[in-house]
C-alpha cells in the first residue's frame, strides 16, 4: 500500500516524537541512576584515568591471556607505587606526642603574632591597626583559640609526655612554657570547659561500654562495603585497558546508518580529547607537585614536610583553584609553628617564612598557567574560567568530592560533542 505524502509525513513526524521522548526519558533514568550510584563514581573515574594514561604506553596484541597478564603488572606496579607513597605520608605524619605539640605549637605562636602584629607586646591599647579593628579580628581570634585549645584528656596526656611518657623523649621546656602561655589565655571558662569535658567523657565511656560489641560489626561492614566500592577500580580498569574497540562496536550499534561516520567522528574526537586531557593532567599535576616541593625546601621547610605538602599541592591541582588554595592553607599553616628552618634562599627567617611559602604557591600557580598547562595540556581545556567555576561548583553540589574531579572531563566531552556533533550534520549534509 502507497503512502501519501501527508501520511509520511505525518508518520516522520510521529517518530521524531517518539524518539525524543525516549531520548529525554533515557537520559532522565541514566542520570537518577547515575545519582544513586555516587559511592562508585570516584573508583570508576580513577579507574578510567589510569586507563587512559598508561593506555598509549602499550600496545595489547597478541592472545587475551598476554593482554590481561600485561594489564595485572600495570595494576601491579601502580598498587605498589600507591603502598610507597602511603607509607611515604604515614612516615611524614606526625605521633601522638607531636600532634600534641603541633596543637600547642599552632596556638601559642599564632597569639604570639597576632600580639606582635597588633603592637599588643610594646602597649596594652595596641597600635593603630588594633585600634580600628580590634572588634571584628578579637571574637575571630578567640573562636580560633576555641577551636585548638586542647580538651581535659589531651593536656593530661600532654603534661604525661612532659614526664617522659611510654619511653618517649621528654616534651622540651619550651613547648611546655607554650603550654602554660596557652592556658592564661582560655583561664576564664577553663573551668566550665573542664567540667563539661568531664561529663562528655563520662557519658562517653558509657556509650562505648554498652555498644563495645557492636563495634567490631559495624566495622567489620564498614571495611566490606569499602571493598565492595573499591573492587569497581582495578575492574574498571581492566576492562577499559584491554578494550579493542568492543565498548565503541557496541554503542554503535545503537546508532542508525545514516549517522554512523559522524558518530564515529564524534566519539573519535571526544576520545582524543579525553585521552589528552586525563594524561596532560597527569603530568601537569607531577610538574606542580615537584615544583611545590623543590620551593618549599628552599625556603627552609623539612624535606619531609615539603614533600607531604607538595603532594597533597600536586594531587589536588586535577582540581582547578582547589589544589592552590590547599597548598597555600597547609603551607601557611605549617609556616606558623616552624622553628629553627635552614633555608637555601637567604634573607628568610621565622618572621617572613610565611610569605615565602605563600611566594612559592604562587610562583607554582603561575608556572601551571604559563608553562604545564599549554605544554602538557595544550587546547583540550579551552574553556572560559566561568564554566570551570560554575561546573566545579556546581559538580561538588550535586556529587560531593566525586563531582569536584569530573566536572571539567564532563565540560571537556560536552563542549567536544556539540561541537564537532553540529559540524559534522553540516559537513554530511544532514541539516
Amino acid at each position: 500500500m502507497q503512502l501519501t505524502r501527508k501520511e509520511l509525513k505525518a508518520r516522520s513526524t510521529r517518530r521524531l516524537i517518539v524518539n525524543a521522548i525516549t531520548i529525554v526519558i533515557s537520559f532522565t533514568v541514566f542520570a537518577l541512576v547515575l545519582y544513586s550510584m555516587q559511592p562508585l563514581i570516584l573508583p570508576v573515574i580513577l579507574g578510567v584515568f589510569f586507563a587512559y594514561v598508561f593506555r598509549p604506553l602499550l600496545q595489547f596484541k597478541g592472545s587475551v591471556s598476554r593482554r590481561y597478564f600485561r594489564a595485572f603488572i600495570i595494576i601491579g606496579t601502580l598498587s605498589t607505587l600507591g603502598y610507597m607513597s602511603v607509607r611515604l605520608v604515614r612516615q611524614s605524619l606526625p605521633t601522638e606526642k607531636q600532634k600534641l605539640e603541633l596543637m600547642v605549637r599552632l596556638q601559642y605562636q599564632l597569639n604570639n603574632r597576632y600580639r606582635n602584629w597588633m603592637g599588643l607586646t610594646e602597649k596594652p591599647e595596641g597600635n593603630a591597626a588594633y585600634k580600628m579593628f580590634a572588634s571584628e579580628l578579637n571574637p575571630m581570634i578567640h573562636r580560633v583559640n576555641d577551636y585548638l585549645s586542647m580538651s581535659l584528656e589531651q593536656r593530661q596526656l600532654f603534661l604525661k609526655y612532659v614526664g617522659g611518657y611510654q619511653n618517649e623523649e621528654k616534651v622540651s621546656q619550651k613547648y611546655y612554657d607554650y603550654f602554660l602561655s596557652n592556658l592564661k589565655i582560655i583561664q576564664e571558662v577553663e573551668v566550665e570547659r573542664e567540667i563539661a569535658a568531664d561529663i562528655e567523657a563520662k557519658i562517653q565511656h558509657d556509650k562505648v561500654v554498652a555498644g563495645d560489641s557492636t563495634k567490631k560489626e559495624s566495622s567489620i561492614g564498614h571495611l566490606l562495603k569499602l571493598f565492595s566500592i573499591w573492587i569497581v577500580f582495578p575492574l574498571t580498569f581492566m576492562f577499559m585497558i584491554t578494550d579493542k574497540g568492543q565498548i565503541l562496536h557496541f554503542l554503535m550499534k545503537l546508532v542508525p546508518n545514516r549517522y554512523f561516520e559522524l558518530t564515529m567522528n564524534v566519539f573519535d574526537h571526544v576520545d582524543s580529547a579525553l585521552g589528552k586531557y586525563i594524561r596532560g593532567t597527569a603530568i601537569e599535576c607531577a610538574l606542580v607537585g615537584a615544583t611545590l616541593i623543590v620551593g618549599f625546601w628552599m625556603v627552609g621547610l623539612p624535606f619531609k614536610i615539603a614533600i607531604l605538602i607538595g603532594m597533597i599541592g600536586g594531587l589536588t591541582n586535577a582540581i582547578p583553584f582547589v589544589g592552590t588554595l590547599i597548598a597555600c592553607a597547609i603551607g601557611a599553616s605549617y609556616s606558623l609553628i616552624v622553628e629553627d628552618i635552614s633555608p637555601i634562599v637567604p634573607f628568610i627567617t621565622e618572621n617572613n617564612l610565611m610569605i615565602a611559602v605563600l611566594a612559592v604557591v604562587m610562583v607554582a600557580h603561575l608556572l601551571d598557567n604559563a608553562i604545564y598547562q599549554p605544554l602538557v595540556v595544550g587546547g583540550a581545556v579551552n574553556i572560559h574560567p566561568l564554566a570551570v567555576i560554575l561546573g566545579v561548583f556546581g559538580g561538588s553540589l550535586a556529587f560531593g568530592f566525586a563531582g569536584l574531579l569530573l566536572a571539567i572531563p564532563t565540560i571537556v566531552v560536552t563542549k567536544v560533542v556539540v561541537q564537532q556533533f553540529f559540524r559534522g550534520l553540516r559537513a554530511y549534509k544532514i541539516i
